[in-house]
């Protein structure tokens, strides 16, 4: 705090010194100019009645005389010889002419007697002698006003430097792994905004390695049963079933590689600088395709419904397509006998989503699925097992679109993920509905 205060301080004491400067060095150049040139007049006046004073008396009688005048005056008077003043040439070339100098104190003033070798000292002024004490009290209360500005700068500071300190020791701990660390200050603080920038780095570089350990421990989950089977089937492979292990050997590899597809989707759809290839291309064909080859429907043709209320569709047909196909493989795996892919276009927002007749997601389990390797609680409703990464590279994808995921109940009770994302030419910020109206329905 030290460092800091003195930095504030010294800056706070040279803006106020020049702007004092500025407005002293203002005032004297007015005062200066007014009161020198009424201080001059006005002792040519008294000196010029001085001397016809004196012309009425005898020159022995002078200092007697001058003596009588300090005391109207209220100054002191006194004669000297030209000759014996210890100034240079050129005060004494002004002397000679008449005119009035000041000495180098700058509370007295000469003037010759007209015509005469004496040279009339009138002086200490006492105003003089006056300005010249206040010019010290000037500096004194200047002083005096630069320490007193401490105190309100150190009151100021010292509650900014308490939250300052207190942000220092959150960001040390979170540097040394203490994740769970968060910054309280006051709502009425100034540093408010700095300590809420900080809590959600915070908590996303807790998000970002929760995730990161999730991953670890989903990715050594799900290959291990692959891996355990390619296991089994290398040891028990011989002559006579040689044919059936490779096909499952092929299978099993086949499923790793699939889940390898989908590490790396979902890391590469978590990239903040993905690049989408938007396009507007005819909605029926498209859906249709996507509806009768899903590999998970080719055994369930007559499962499928597709009802297409736009005519267009705009998105990125790749990653898109990528959702679509999760969904359709979802719901094929958990329907019964029904599953409706429907597409409709409200208020510039496309709604795509899939219904099934299926056991259904429990309302407080339909964020969560939408996580990386999340396995539902209460087999009841989703018991033939864990979603994996589907749900969670659907919303990663929607997000890309700048749209959002939402999942409800079916018309059969089921489950019906719901995609929403803005037209190519939206450039509102509206919500998509929670529920977006089915052409159908």
């Amino acid at each position: 705090m030290r460092r800091l205060f003195i930095q504030f301080y010294l800056l706070l004491i040279i803006c106020f010194s020049v702007g004092a400067l500025l407005v002293g060095l203002v005032y004297r150049e007015v005062a200066d100019t007014t009161g020198t040139r009424l201080l001059t007049d006005l002792l040519r006046t008294t000196l010029a009645l001085i001397e016809s004073e004196l012309r009425t008396v005898p020159q022995p009688q002078w200092p007697q005389a001058l003596a009588a005048l300090d005391h109207d005056l209220g100054f002191q008077l006194r004669l000297t010889r030209l000759e014996t003043l210890q100034i240079d040439a050129e005060a004494m070339h002004a002397l000679r002419s008449g005119e009035i100098i000041m000495q180098e104190d700058e509370t007295t003033y000469l003037q010759r007697l007209d015509r005469t070798p004496y040279v009339l000292i009138a002086g200490p002024m006492p105003y003089l002698v006056f300005l010249q004490q206040l010019r010290w009290v000037d500096i004194a209360l200047l002083g005096l006003i630069g320490v007193l500005l401490a105190l309100p700068v150190f009151l100021w500071m010292r509650p900014h430097w308490r939250e300052l300190q207190q942000l220092e020791r959150s960001a040390r701990a979170l540097a040394d792994g203490q994740f769970d660390v968060r910054v309280a200050l006051p709502p009425q603080s100034g540093l408010q905004p700095l300590a809420q920038g900080f809590n959600h780095m915070a908590d996303s570089v807790q998000l970002l390695l929760d995730s990161k350990q999730t991953l670890l421990n989903a990715v050594a989950h799900e290959l291990r049963t692959p891996l355990a089977r390619l296991r089994y089937r290398l040891v028990l492979r011989d002559g006579s079933n040689a044919a059936a292990t490779d096909a499952g050997v092929e299978r099993d590899l086949g499923d790793i590689g699939a889940l390898i597809d989908e590490l790396l989707l979902h890391a590469q759809l978590a990239r903040p600088d993905l690049a989408l290839q938007q396009q507007t291309f005819a909605a029926q064909p498209w859906l249709a395709a996507h509806l009768h080859e899903a590999p998970a429907l080719q055994q369930h043709a007559s499962w499928g419904e597709l009802e297409v209320g736009a005519p267009q569709l705009s998105a990125d047909p790749a990653l898109l397509g990528r959702a679509l196909d999760n969904l359709l493989n979802n719901a094929a795996r958990y329907a019964r006998q029904h599953i409706r892919l429907s597409f409709a276009v409200a208020d510039g927002w496309q709604y795509l989503r899939v219904a099934d007749d299926g056991p259904g997601i429990p309302p407080e389990q339909r964020v969560r699925v939408l996580e990386p390797f999340v396995q539902l609680e209460g087999g009841a409703a989703r018991s033939k097992g864990q979603l994996g990464l589907g749900l969670a590279i659907v919303s990663q994808i929607m997000q890309a679109h700048g749209g959002r995921v939402s999942i409800e109940d079916s018309p059969w009770q089921g489950a019906q993920v719901s995609l929403c994302w803005p037209l190519q030419s939206v450039t509102h910020d509206n919500n998509c509905q929670q529920t977006p109206v089915s052409p159908g329905s």
